[in-house]
């Protein structure tokens, strides 16, 4: 008789950082013979990769091993292990906290799981999660950069790039599978390099990943406004590959805050990068900043929202303050009331979403380039997955596939078009 495969289910948290380190995992246990599933209650392992980087993300990721135990209990014999960022950050206290895991596993024990479990392991291949026409391809990992409000250095470590030709490498293979849109992340892209080369190597790499016979779209996240090179921004003017769009996270304006937040840069320093990268056509910005860090005053937080008018960034999303023990920022005083922290919040995205609109009302009766994530729904350049608007569409397209199509109606985040071009573009 037939032995059935055991069954094992991987569950991931958090950042497209650790989904990638999930989708090495999946193939390493493809490659040790488990049977793949979506659904934790049929498996006879559960996998948990979590996040830890600031509150919210760790009670998501202990409500989510509460529910695995009590499933666990219900099925004799099933195993439930937890890795990432979470194990990194707490260590053995999770023991006793939560004592129906069978296994604990650090970061870089992930794809040694189906030995630990006493399978043979495999090559360490790779199986996307993500839609077959678009991937994450991680350049590198770790911080050296020590904001004072960030546990990531602590918990990932300091920057570790990835060698130039392996990321290639992997990009050729991710083409050959399919993938169209390569999506770089780190916990900071602009760093990439300097660690191994002694000097920052992304417009390097973005010129070698634009000569892959298949990648359609490259798109560049997780960029510091400190370490945003000229040969970088001049790529965006002269690699048609890659998407006019930029992560580039602010978190305020302040320079008395910055400073306090260890960033690097000034307000000045801001507007001049802003100055430059709009110099470039189509160029869409995207920007994160957080209110009620401690001390932030009502005339800082006003500085913070006139910039934001002015600025009139394309995307913007924004968070409160989350006093993370381990870092500086957690001894900082006086605190600001998170209720305060919240009202601040809503009104800075109150204004950007008005600035939203008014800049998608300009797309009305363009014609526009789309890939089509699902036969709906689809993304311009200047969207990226899952946290970005979408394009939604009057009639069912192929998915994974690039369209020229009309816009019709705009809203607030999402654009509404429909299909202008008789044939798929290559």
């Amino acid at each position: 008789m037939k032995v059935k495969p055991e069954r094992a289910a991987v569950i991931a948290l958090g950042c497209p950082k650790n989904r990638v380190d999930s989708e090495y995992l999946l193939g390493a246990l493809a490659e040790a013979g488990y049977e793949l599933i979506a659904e934790p209650e049929a498996a006879d392992t559960v996998i948990l990769t979590t996040c830890a980087f600031i509150r919210p993300a760790v009670e998501e990721s202990f409500a989510l091993i509460r529910k695995l135990s009590r499933l666990k209990n219900q099925h004799p014999g099933m195993k439930l292990l937890v890795a990432g960022c979470l194990v990194e950050r707490f260590g053995s206290t999770l023991n006793r906290k939560f004592p129906a895991v069978d296994h604990w596993i650090k970061m870089n024990q992930l794809t040694s799981i189906p030995e630990l479990l006493g399978r043979k392991p495999g090559p360490g291949c790779r199986l996307i999660s993500t839609p077959s026409h678009y991937a994450y391809l991680k350049i590198a990992d770790g911080c050296n950069n020590h904001c004072s409000y960030c546990l990531i250095p602590k918990i990932r470590g300091p920057l570790r790039s990835r060698p130039l030709n392996e990321i290639v490498q992997e990009a050729e293979r991710l083409a050959d599978l399919g993938v169209r849109e390569l999506i770089l992340v780190a916990q900071d892209t602009t760093a990439y390099g300097t660690d191994i080369y002694g000097k920052p190597a992304l417009a390097r790499l973005l010129d070698r990943l634009s000569r892959i016979k298949g990648i359609t779209w490259l798109r560049l996240m997780y960029a510091h406004p400190a370490h945003l090179s000229e040969d970088v921004i001049e790529q965006f003017g002269t690699n048609p590959k890659l998407c006019r769009y930029i992560d580039l996270p602010i978190q305020h304006i302040s320079d008395r805050l910055l400073k306090l937040m260890n960033r690097h840069y000034s307000r000045n320093d801001v507007v001049r990068l802003l100055e430059r990268l709009k110099q470039i056509p189509d160029m869409c910005i995207r920007t994160t900043v957080i209110t009620g860090f401690p001390g932030e005053t009502r005339k800082e937080f006003l500085e913070l929202m006139n910039f934001i008018r002015s600025a009139e960034f394309d995307r913007l999303a924004g968070y409160i303050f989350s006093p993370e023990p381990g870092t500086p920022a957690a001894a900082m005083k006086p605190l600001v009331r998170t209720a305060t922290a919240r009202q601040r919040l809503k009104t800075i995205m109150r204004i950007q979403a008005a600035i939203s609109r008014g800049k998608l009302r300009r797309l009305a009766n363009r014609e526009l380039t789309i890939i089509t994530d699902f036969p709906r729904q689809g993304r311009t350049e200047w969207d990226a997955p899952e946290i970005d608007g979408v394009v939604k569409l009057s009639t069912p397209l192929i998915p994974g596939r690039f369209y020229r199509c009309l816009v019709t109606k705009t809203g607030t985040h999402d654009l509404y078009a429909l299909r202008a071009a008789s044939e798929p573009l290559k």
